[in-house]
């Protein structure tokens, strides 16, 4: 339970960057929603999990910047293929209007998800026993 505290965490920080700057300039398009989740898939493949300079060899942190970019591009892909695109009202957080399509709501989601799948599942623990 405490891996998917910290991954919910971490994904929601860079998530959470991101979608504030995809949402301070305005780019909420479709082409700024892919690219804003392969960006947020990539960090949170980095940051995410057991520490980059832990890892036994440099291309296990190059493949989770890779996988991370592909997992963030296709779930951008999958939720604006089937999800319907509504307009929530959020005037209590100060967000006023934002799609279900928006650059920043996915930026974030993707974040969150994608997060706590990388550290529940590369998460440092015991070492397997050898016989």
């Amino acid at each position: 339970m405490l891996r998917v505290l910290i991954g919910f965490i971490k994904g929601a920080i860079v998530g959470g960057g991101a979608a504030v700057g995809l949402w301070h300039f305005g780019l909420q398009s479709t082409p700024w929603a892919y690219l804003g989740c392969a960006l947020v898939g990539a960090l949170v493949g980095i940051v995410a999990g057991a520490a980059p300079w832990r890892a036994t060899t440099i291309w296990t942190p190059a493949v989770k910047l890779i996988f991370g970019a592909a997992i963030g591009t296709g779930l951008c892909a999958l939720n604006l293929k089937l999800l319907p695109e509504k307009v929530l009202h959020l005037p209590q957080i100060g967000v006023g209007e934002i799609s279900t399509h928006a650059a920043s709501l996915l930026a974030l989601a993707i974040g969150v998800l994608y997060g706590i799948f990388v550290e529940v599942d590369d998460a440092p623990g015991k070492a397997d026993k050898k016989t």
